[in-house]
Formats: structure tokens, sequence, C-alpha cells
């Protein structure tokens, strides 16, 4: 602006010159130091100084004012490069979360967006209630939230799971915990075996040459001399596992223990 005003030119010439660059300069516009520099150009101002250093503190960090406005123009700027837009909030906010998409899809309305429905979030001092913390992910979704995800979701589950069974730690705290959970939920890992290494590297070692076979278990043996001339071993126990998990099952030895052998694997509910 002020190397307009001290052009050598009539009042009426610079003003409608500051009007067309206040137009194309607008916080909105979110243009580069390059286009800037262009349009000065075509208004007749060479070799503007810019130095980026000298907006910076004396403990080296940009001035920015951070807001959902300032988040709009940042997607904007990144969204020819990026799948999805995310915008990290302090708390789970709808209005918040509201002027985000609106803003960002006024300009990009096929633009994805994303959101952390994030365990940092205080859920329970957040104002809402139960029933509008299971509308929210619904809510935000129409606005074109469409990843949504809790990040460490898992780490949270799995120290809860493990607290809670450590403090109540028995066979029937596993029992009743975990292994019948599992059942009742239809979670693959109850017959776990199968997502050990172990049948990883019976597959692995199919094509070698097996040693010996027992009825109960396998040794699978192989000298692989380009591999450090190490040796494979690997034991794996077939079926033991897995068959106790049916429906129903013999065991071996119970009927020596005064019943019929014939186990039923359900829950007691």
């Amino acid at each position: 602006m002020d190397a307009i005003k001290n052009m050598n030119l009539s009042e009426a010439v610079k003003r409608r010159r500051m009007n067309k660059w206040m137009n194309h300069f607008s916080y909105e516009k979110c243009l580069s130091n390059e286009q800037g520099r262009e349009i000065a150009e075509r208004f007749g101002l060479h070799n503007l100084f810019w130095d980026w250093v000298l907006p910076r503190t004396r403990d080296g960090f940009y001035r920015f004012k951070g807001s959902v406005m300032a988040a709009v123009v940042r997607s904007w700027a990144f969204a020819p490069l990026a799948d999805l837009i995310w915008m990290e909030s302090a708390s789970p906010d709808l209005a918040e979360c509201t002027k985000f998409a609106q803003g960002v899809k006024s300009v990009l309305p096929e633009i994805m967006l994303a959101y952390n429905l994030s365990p940092s979030f205080n859920w329970d001092a957040s104002g809402m209630t139960d029933q509008q913390m299971v509308d929210f992910i619904p809510r935000i979704a129409r606005l074109g939230y469409c990843w949504q995800f809790i990040a460490r979701a898992g780490f949270h589950a799995d120290a809860l799971v493990i607290d809670t069974f450590a403090k109540d730690y028995a066979q029937w705290a596993y029992v009743e915990r975990i292994q019948r959970q599992e059942r009742n939920n239809g979670v693959d890992t109850l017959a776990y075996k199968k997502w050990s290494v172990l049948l990883i590297m019976v597959d692995i070692l199919r094509p070698f040459k097996v040693v010996e076979n027992f009825q109960s278990y396998t040794i699978c043996t192989q000298d692989i001399a380009m591999i450090n001339q190490f040796m494979f071993v690997c034991f794996v126990f077939v079926g033991v596992t897995e068959e106790q998990f049916k429906e129903t099952w013999t065991r071996p030895g119970a009927t020596d223990m005064g019943g019929s052998g014939e186990v039923v694997a359900k829950a007691r509910m």
C-alpha cells in the first residue's frame, strides 16, 4: 500500500489501484508470496522488498493467530496436495465443526474432511448429554467429515483391560473377562494359534523338506545355507487350541475324571 501511495500518479488512480490491491489480497484469497509479486508487477511495482525473517519473534516464532478461519484458509492452500483435510481442535464442538466444514467447502465442495474423536477430550466435561455424544458422529458426518477416528483408542483399550484383569488376577478373571467375552462377541483370537508366527513359518517352510512327522505335532527342519547357515526349527502343535474352541470337543482323559469326555465350549450365561 505504501508503495502505491508513493507512486507518481493522480490520487484517483492511486485509490483505484489500492482498491484492486485490497481485492486481491483480502484474507480469504490466500495468495502466496510469488503470486503477490506477480500482481505487484502488473501494478507497476517492481522488486518489492520482503524479508521472511523480520516478522518473527526474538524466539524465532512466526506471528500467527490461530482460529477456525485461519485453519480454513490453510486448508484452501493445502487442499490441492491433500486427500483429506483435518483441523485439530481442543474440544468436541459442533459449532466449530460446522464453521470449519462450511468454510472449507465454500471453495472446495468436494474435499473430504477428517475428524479426530480424540481421547484427549474430556467428553464428560464437553456439556453434551450421552445421546448428544451418540449423535455427534452422524451429525458431523453430514457436514462432510467422512473419516472419523479415535487416536490411540487401542492404547486406552489395552490399558483398561490389562489394568482390570491384573487387579482381579485369577483364572476365573481370565475366563469371565476375556475368554468368554471373546466367544460371545465372535472375536477371532479366541483360537489364537492361527494368529501366531508359528503357522506363518509353516507356510514359509512348506516347500522345504519335512524331516519328521508326529501325530500331535510336526517338526519342520531345513538347512538353509544361503541364510548364514542357520537352521530353521518350527514346532507347531497342530489343532490343539482350535479343537478346544469348537462347539463341542472330546477331551482326552476327561472320562477318567468321572465325565463323558464331551465338553461344551460355550459360556454359562
